[in-house]
């Protein structure tokens, strides 16, 4: 292998799909964050149509994204913009309603509560949507998949969407895993990240895709603080690069690289550290177009 420095030698991505796109304004967002966002819609799609990019799924916590994610494709037809859902207090948690609504007009991806997940800190929860307001659980006291998720797994279904697991705990996402991997699509969003979310284990992300999930590692997982940089590429080589997502979860702060130009300096630390190029190309390329539907 070429020796190579991070980031200094781009990887062809001619393809790439960023599946985890965040865009601005957002405000509740930007109140917590202390910062804007580092990219609008139209930006992040052009920015990602300057890279080469085939697709990005922009994320918005607080509303639904199909009517940005339309906007971006009238002014980059370059690219595909794609929508989606976080089933997060401002569209009425776990809201089945919202999520027909968003599915008709073209959303591709559900995530389950993120900002407003129980597994967040209360305080967080608190912070974002007002004292009322508690954290929200997809499984009951026995652990069973609560009525209302098994009505919206229903619904990802039938529109032939992705179910994205969101900031729940590491019981939610075994459990909603078991429910629906033979039955549909289901990403677990950046995995091993160090502060948000489950928190998966290196063994726990390897369960999780041996029981049917692709396991998502994103750019803000790895690199930067808190950084798991290394563990993500113990468990890179451990996993089946079928059943990986490459994506960034950058765009929600000025503070981290652009998306697209995120995207492209982390696959190449993931060279730098032994990934070989043809697998980074499958989980950047062609596992999110299969997960999306787009082969």
């Amino acid at each position: 292998m070429t020796e190579r420095r991070s980031g200094t030698a781009a990887i062809a991505l001619d393809g790439a799909i960023d599946m985890h796109c965040h865009f601005g304004p957002e405000p509740l967002v930007e109140m917590a964050a202390k910062s804007p966002h580092s990219v609008d819609p139209v930006e992040a799609a052009r920015e990602a149509a300057d890279h080469g990019m085939r697709a990005i799924v922009l994320k918005a916590h607080e509303f639904p994204s199909t009517v940005a994610a339309h906007l971006a494709n009238l002014a980059v037809p370059e690219v595909q913009s794609i929508g989606g859902i976080c089933l997060d207090h401002p569209v009425g948690g776990l809201n089945p309603h919202a999520v027909e609504c968003a599915l008709r007009a073209g959303a591709k991806v559900v995530w389950l509560p993120t900002l407003s997940s129980e597994q967040d800190a209360p305080a967080k929860v608190k912070t974002f949507f007002g004292e009322k307001e508690e954290g929200i659980r997809v499984i009951d006291t026995d652990g069973a998949i609560v009525p209302e998720v098994r009505t919206i797994l229903d619904l990802i279904t039938q529109y032939d969407a992705v179910l994205a697991t969101g900031h729940v705990s590491t019981a939610e996402h075994f459990a909603v895993v078991r429910e629906y991997a033979s039955k549909g699509r289901v990403l677990v969003t950046h995995a091993m990240h160090a502060t948000t979310g489950p928190r998966l284990t290196e063994q726990e992300v390897v369960e999780l895709a041996d029981l049917g999930a692709s396991i998502e590692f994103a750019a803000h997982t790895c690199m930067g603080e808190p950084s798991t940089f290394a563990s993500v590429v113990s468990a890179l080589k451990r996993l089946d690069p079928a059943r990986v997502v490459l994506a960034t979860d950058y765009g929600w702060t000025t503070k981290v690289p652009h998306p697209a130009e995120g995207l492209h300096s982390y696959v190449n630390a993931l060279w730098d550290e032994g990934i070989d190029e043809a697998d980074l190309k499958v989980m950047t390329c062609d596992n999110p177009a299969q997960l999306l539907g787009m082969k």
